[in-house]
């Protein structure tokens, strides 16, 4: 008999679901806040030397929590077209697709931490203020160490499917819109 009580995937799943969610928040609304900011400052000609350096930081660390929220989602970029055109079954597609992004995902995550590392090791700090670097160029082993933990549960679900569906019919219906 199976058990009512949330699974701990499940629980894992939601609670990464609401750090990134609110992860994705306060990087939204600290980076409106730094642009309003600069604006206001050139406004009234006043200088604030980190504005830009800080925004272009707060725009990386929001772009590598996207990228996960997007695969979570399973709305990263694929290559309907050709995958419509191939023999395969829509599982088995779904499948190479996530492996390849998740190949890439760790290419990225193996780099990125080397040049985080390297940040740390030569206690660099960032031009306009003196934040330690690593603290931004974390944002990037960190979004895609996300992103290869969403890709990894979506191989699971896909694993866990049953039902055989034809990518043609899942690209007709993706067209219609």
């Amino acid at each position: 008999m199976r058990s009512a009580l949330p699974s701990t995937g499940s629980k894992l799943r939601a609670l990464s679901d609401r750090v990134e969610a609110v992860l994705l928040w306060v990087f939204t609304v600290m980076l409106v806040a730094d642009v309003l900011l600069g604006i206001l400052a050139r406004y009234v000609h006043f200088d604030v030397v980190f504005a830009d350096e800080l925004g272009k930081y707060l725009f990386v660390w929001l772009c590598t929590i996207g990228i996960a929220a997007a695969t979570k989602d399973n709305q990263h970029v694929r290559l309907s077209f050709i995958a419509s055109h191939l023999p395969l079954g829509r599982k088995t597609i779904r499948m190479i697709s996530q492996l390849l992004f998740l190949v890439f995902s760790l290419f990225f995550l193996y780099w990125s931490v080397r040049l985080t590392v390297m940040h740390v090791m030569m206690d660099k700090s960032a031009m306009g203020f003196h934040f330690p670097m690593y603290l931004f160029s974390a944002a990037v082993p960190f979004g895609f160490a996300l992103t290869a933990t969403r890709l990894i549960q979506n191989i699971v679900s896909i694993i866990r499917m049953t039902e055989p569906e034809t990518v043609h019919e899942t690209d007709e219906h993706a067209f219609k819109k």
